[in-house]
């Protein structure tokens, strides 16, 4: 989104309201925010946010962004996201991630707007043998997970009406992630490896904003609070998902140099400067029971993922 003085308001044409409800989405670029803005235009009112027009580091940014503005509803997937980035820059990930979150909070309160904090599984230790649910104590290992955790804390600190939702392994078919880059990484090489131990939830973007619907109230019903994890269910380790993403691209017809991949140890991968959870794999049973809805099998998610990206078109492999 280009900058510019005002942000652009994406009007719906809801049949039954004049005034539609208000949603403000901070992240608007970003590989959630974009899938939330699109989707929830055609419902509601959004009004999106790049970082040209609101930077969570700067409060100034964010004053002139949301003080002139009249909202019911606050979503925030922007943060600073670069796990390893964030662990020699902790001053500017803290900004990010908890204390320009924890001013939007406050400003949002003023307004009586409610605000929805998406956060990550980085805020857990990896060390649980069973999935983590809402209830265990989060115990972050990299400074990005620690922003991410002070940023849930000072968000609900404000008002314990608000809502923290924590996704996984986020990917999406609008911009590049893990699916691209280990089909990227076969196109070149015959020999691939990854962590066979390292487990976690994968998460289509799409589902998210599918299943934050309910939790956000947008038809005029009271929005949820709390913690809630939102993810595909199932599990699988980053070998399963590198394997699984290979077989399908290979089923489409791309053509790949790497067929099969290894498993390594996540200590193997030297690029890494922050330490990450080795399960990090999230319970969504309190938002099944709150809900009724249970996620789908992330085989399924994977699958449309792959049917609907151009990226994965058998002309876009190697010849």
């Amino acid at each position: 989104m280009p900058a510019q003085d005002a942000p652009v308001v994406l009007f719906s044409n809801h049949p039954t309201q004049s005034h539609p409800m208000r949603v403000v989405i901070i992240g608007s670029a970003g590989r959630l925010g974009s899938a939330l803005a699109e989707s929830y235009s055609r419902d509601v009112e959004v009004i999106p946010f790049g970082r040209n027009e609101l930077d969570l580091i700067h409060p100034e940014s964010i004053r002139r962004a949301l003080e002139p503005l009249e909202y019911d509803r606050l979503i925030l997937p922007g943060a600073l996201t670069l796990v390893d980035y964030c662990e020699s820059h902790e001053e500017e990930a803290f900004a990010a991630n908890a204390e320009g979150p924890e001013l939007i909070a406050e400003i949002s309160a003023a307004k009586g707007a409610h605000v929805t904090y998406v956060s990550t599984d980085f805020v857990f230790d990896g060390l649980s043998p069973v999935p983590y649910n809402e209830e265990q104590v989060a115990r972050p290992l990299s400074v990005y997970g620690a922003s991410k955790k002070k940023g849930e804390d000072l968000v609900l600190g404000v008002s314990d009406r608000n809502l923290v939702v924590r996704v996984s392994w986020l990917y999406s078919g609008g911009k590049p992630a893990f699916p691209e880059w280990i089909i990227g990484q076969a196109k070149e090489n015959e020999n691939l490896a990854l962590p066979g131990a390292k487990i976690g939830s994968t998460t289509r973007a799409g589902d998210v904003v599918d299943y934050l619907r309910p939790l956000l109230g947008l038809a005029g019903e009271s929005p949820a609070h709390g913690i809630f994890h939102l993810a595909n269910s199932g599990q699988c380790s980053w070998q399963e998902w590198g394997q699984f993403c290979i077989d399908e691209a290979l089923a489409r017809g791309l053509a790949l140099k790497g067929h099969k991949v290894e498993a390594n140890r996540l200590e193997d991968i030297k690029a890494f400067v922050a330490p990450r959870p080795l399960n990090s794999v999230l319970d969504t049973s309190k938002f099944t029971a709150f809900t009724g809805i249970t996620p789908r099998p992330w085989q399924e998610a994977m699958k449309e993922h792959f049917s609907t990206s151009p990226l994965f078109r058998p002309e876009e492999s190697l010849v």
